[in-house]
């Protein structure tokens, strides 16, 4: 080779060199047969492709006759080089497209006045015109307490409930804000909504403060891109009252320090790539990924497929999205219509500590998703998503994103309650191998009273990147109800509601305790049925029907409990009889089995979360509540046992309902939040004593499951009192994150009735 010669280093080139050389040849590039988009990227490999140091490997770039390159066969391997991702709808090979026309080809680089080459990867990912933008509320999970990042958002508009998601708090140093997207706030004063313990709430107004589209050079100044726009598409949700909100995710917990992009420091090393771990066995995909918590889809998880994604042109403008994501690992990623405003972090490790870290940075808001369909001659459309630099919103809107506030609190109501309950019932069952079964698990179904007093639980806002292990009794809330969406209505039943036009005028509650044949869901069904018709449940101007499946989902429960002691699982018997907990400890709240749950009027709809959990929390007062249910809870007796039928267990839950509202019957709770303001204090002196003691019912009821379904499993008979010990908490935890280990059903789900027998 000439000493005047030089081999170009590909590796050398930056995102600056990438986007200054797209806009020279964008249109250029544009204008070639099939081409659609235009990404910057780096060089997609084949998976078929060997590796280095693997039989046959050649490092040479020089271009094969291959079949498509699509973004599902090929990969980005840790020595991919930069390059510009070239979209075609249709591959061709080089043959075809010459005969077409000479100037048909994409090249395989492109040249630089300056001698910089940039090489270009052609990708086959014909856009889909097929979309579904249908979004049921009545499948979506919204908050029971706290407001936060992740959950839905309503807005009407034109007559249509339009569903976003809230994306995070942001202040401008006077006010706060939920950020979502300027497509979904609407005009200045546009009223939002979303449903705080299944209400209509409103939260705020659109403060008439957004983004739409900004210049490519300014948003990014001392880059070239001339006539190119980004699509921005933030909006700010003027809060009604900041003591709602808490600043954690939902489903993922705490935010860290934004993720600060800008000229100076976006680089390719934010797309994540393949490495290859010479043994010859596996590859390994390596950080950084992108996590999110859509309102829609619920967990997100996806990979940079690459950076300024030109995805759309009028005129002379082109249009560009900061991000494109896709699946992981060629994975289809599971983005929804209705997940517009969803916040996108970067999960970045952080090696400073003594263990390794994953940290979430806010990286990116959601605002739309292009349909790509497979390619090789496929049908499905494969969602990818496009978002806007989140460093653009706190720039232009001159707002900080908030990362402190109400951190301590969680977005599920009564924590402290349904520990407790769950490990107490563990101390008061009188069977010998299973109480020492039950207290060798105890802090695997609850906590014990130290451990809530010191608050070290787990947080409410379950950390699915640590994957952390959440004692059993309240799975149900802290990953059930965002990774089970069907389960909502299991948690409640209005047990005393009524008309005089329906059973003449008695409450489920009145009918179930003198019939109890009359627990059947069909009966239910056809009762709410009845209601809904002569007294119809409007929310937000639509109609919601009513449900409530509380007492069957204990019976499901139990019936489980049941099979694994005859089966000889211990496993699924801690897991069954633990997660069961928390729908027993649901039926010993007033609140929790009335549809006065929101109180009587706006001026109540607290009333819940200060009574189940404010009350309750309070410092003062836990210790209170710990040492007054020790006192007054009574083990199990042989008579208190049932039978092994499933039915029985929803027979003694409604008998618990009927005995919480003898007790304490929920107009009073709601009487003494008006009349004390909602002064916690106050409350507690005139509930207090009353509270404890249905909650000391509640654990021995829940003694009484235990026992019941044990001595009907037989239990005795099956196992060797050696064997009374604890279970591995990765086993339950396997068990809880399957689906198919007793399945959450809507109410008015077929499979639901199949398994109550």
């Amino acid at each position: 080779m000439s000493i005047l010669e030089s081999k170009f280093n590909y590796n050398h080139l930056s995102v600056k060199d990438l986007a200054e050389a797209r806009d020279i040849f964008h249109v250029h590039l544009i204008n070639k047969r099939n081409v659609i988009a235009t990404a910057i990227g780096r060089y997609r490999v084949r998976k078929e492709d060997p590796w280095p140091n693997e039989q046959g490997y050649q490092e040479t770039l020089k271009p094969k006759q291959k079949t498509a390159r699509t973004l599902e066969n090929s990969e980005v391997r840790n020595y991919s080089w930069p390059c510009i991702l070239v979209f075609v709808d249709k591959w061709e090979t080089e043959n075809s497209l010459i005969k077409h026309r000479e100037d048909s080809l994409v090249p395989r680089s492109i040249f630089l006045p300056d001698g910089r080459i940039v090489p270009l990867c052609v990708v086959e990912a014909p856009r889909s015109v097929v979309a579904d933008d249908s979004v049921d509320t009545n499948n979506l999970v919204f908050p029971a307490n706290y407001i936060g990042g992740g959950f839905p958002i309503i807005v009407d508009s034109q007559g249509r409930e339009r569903v976003a998601s809230v994306g995070c708090v942001v202040t401008d140093g006077n006010k706060y804000y939920a950020l979502t997207n300027k497509h979904v706030v609407g005009e200045k004063g546009t009223p939002v909504y979303t449903k705080l313990k299944g209400m209509p709430k409103r939260i705020g107004s659109s403060a008439g403060k957004h983004i739409g589209k900004l210049l490519f050079e300014e948003t990014y100044e001392g880059w070239k891109g001339k006539n190119i726009m980004v699509n921005c598409d933030f909006g700010l949700i003027e809060i009604d009252d900041i003591g709602e909100w808490k600043t954690d995710v939902v489903g993922i917990g705490q935010m860290d320090e934004l993720a600060s992009l800008n000229t100076s420091n976006i680089t390719l090393a934010l797309i994540s790539a393949v490495e290859y771990e010479f043994d010859g066995v596996r590859k390994i995909k390596v950080t950084p990924k992108v996590k999110a918590y859509g309102a829609v889809s619920g967990p997100l998880e996806a990979e940079i497929v690459g950076l300024f994604y030109r995805y759309k042109s009028v005129g002379s403008i082109e249009y560009v999205a900061d991000f494109l994501f896709g699946g992981v690992d060629g994975q289809p990623l599971n983005i929804r219509h209705g997940d517009s405003g969803t916040l996108w972090m970067l999960a970045a490790e952080d090696t400073s500590g003594t263990t390794p870290e994953i940290k979430h940075l806010p990286l990116a808001l959601h605002w739309g998703q292009h349909n790509l369909v497979a390619g090789g001659g496929g049908v499905t459309a494969i969602p990818y998503a496009l978002a806007a630099n989140l460093t653009t919103a706190c720039v232009e809107l001159d707002v900080d994103v908030v990362r402190g506030w109400n951190i301590d609190n969680d977005y599920t109501w009564g924590k402290t309650g349904h520990f407790k309950i769950a490990a107490k019932a563990c101390e008061l069952v009188t069977g010998t191998k299973l109480r020492k079964l039950l207290v060798a698990n105890q802090k695997n179904i609850g906590y014990v009273d130290s451990d809530l007093l010191a608050k070290t639980v787990v947080n409410g806002a379950f950390n699915v990147a640590k994957n952390e292990f959440v004692p059993l009794s309240d799975v149900a809330d802290i990953i059930w109800r965002t990774t089970r969406r069907a389960d909502a209505a299991n948690h409640f039943a209005d047990m005393d509601e009524s008309h005089q036009q329906v059973e003449g005028g008695r409450t489920l509650l009145e009918i179930c305790m003198a019939d109890p044949s009359k627990i059947d869901i069909d009966f239910w069904l056809d009762y709410f049925k009845q209601l809904d018709n002569v007294n119809p449940n409007v929310e937000n101007g639509r109609t919601k029907k009513r449900t409530g499946a509380l007492p069957f989902r204990v019976w499901q429960m139990y019936n489980q409990m049941v099979a694994s002691v005859s089966a000889g699982d211990l496993a699924e018997f801690i897991c069954a009889g633990g997660t069961m907990a928390h729908y027993v400890g649901d039926a010993c709240q007033p609140l929790h089995v009335s549809h006065l749950h929101h109180g009587r009027n706006a001026d109540e709809e607290k009333v819940h979360s200060v009574y189940e959990a404010n009350m309750l929390d309070r410092k003062t007062v836990m210790p209170m509540v710990f040492n007054g249910i020790n006192d007054v809870a009574e083990k199990v007796k042989s008579s208190d046992l049932i039978g092994p039928s499933g039915f029985e267990a929803a027979q003694r839950v409604v008998e618990l309902m009927d005995f919480t509202f003898q007790n304490l019957p929920p107009v009073e709770v709601c009487d003494s939040y008006t009349n004390n303001d909602g002064d916690t204090a106050a409350m507690w002196d005139e509930l207090g004593e009353r509270t404890i003691v249905n909650m000391a019912e509640g654990c021995r009821v829940m003694a009484i499951l235990w026992q019941s379904a044990w001595k009907a499993g037989g239990g005795n008979s099956q196992f060797t009192s050696a064997e009374m010990k604890e279970i591995d908490r990765d086993d339950l935890k396997t068990l809880y994150n399957d689906k198919t280990f007793v399945p959450s059903f809507s109410m008015r789900d077929a499979k639901f009735k199949a398994l109550l027998i």
